[in-house]
């Protein structure tokens, strides 16, 4: 996303107002699939490490919410972006992309907070979880602009996509959410090691 956003800007300034799905549908499109096609293998990766070494059970709720990201980013790849301003163009492709988007918007913090909170106390991994923790709420803020626009959308006759400039609010809640999540990895490739250590 980075590239792209670079190579757009120096073009056209502007297209940085648009959402980041739009580079699906034009000539980047294989940078930006193969893009979020890394970064759901990464997290899927992240997850899989994360149990192994006993940061989370399969079953709990920081695994589920990670499980829900990764989907979600799958989604947004397999079923390009509509016209959200055309009603009569939004179709079943359509929803399922806003609705891959928005579980993954949502999931990946409520993941990472879930893995942080139960170290929160523990005298060894307190550090990593008060820092993954604090960088997941980071991310949690900046879904406010989102939020906000959605009850503008509800409340007045504008659409809750021109509350706010969606473009530049996505590109900030992607970096967040995407600094937490590299965060987790990082606490978890060390837990990883502590835990071989442990056991050899």
């Amino acid at each position: 996303m980075l590239v792209l956003d670079l190579h757009t800007a120096s073009n056209n300034p502007a297209h940085l107002r648009r959402t980041i799905s739009e580079y699906g549908l034009g000539a980047q499109q294989w940078v930006f699939t193969i893009g979020v096609l890394l970064l759901a293998l990464g997290s899927a990766a992240t997850l899989v490490a994360a149990v192994r070494s006993g940061l989370a059970r399969a079953s709990s709720v920081a695994a589920g919410a990670m499980v829900l990201w990764t989907v979600g980013l799958v989604a947004v790849v397999a079923v390009p972006k509509q016209d959200w301003s055309n009603d009569a163009t939004l179709g079943l492709g359509g929803a399922i992309h806003r609705l891959g988007a928005a579980v993954a918007f949502v999931s990946i913090p409520v993941a990472v907070i879930a893995f942080a909170l139960p170290w929160i106390r523990d005298v060894r991994w307190r550090v990593w979880a008060r820092v993954v923790l604090g960088l997941a709420a980071l991310s949690v803020l900046s879904l406010a602009p989102i939020v906000y626009a959605l009850v503008v959308g509800m409340t007045t006759s504008t659409p809750w996509y021109r509350a706010v400039t969606l473009g530049y609010v996505e590109r900030l809640l992607v970096v967040a959410e995407v600094i937490a999540l590299i965060a987790l990895a990082f606490w978890v490739r060390v837990r990883g090691f502590a835990h071989v250590h442990e056991n050899a």
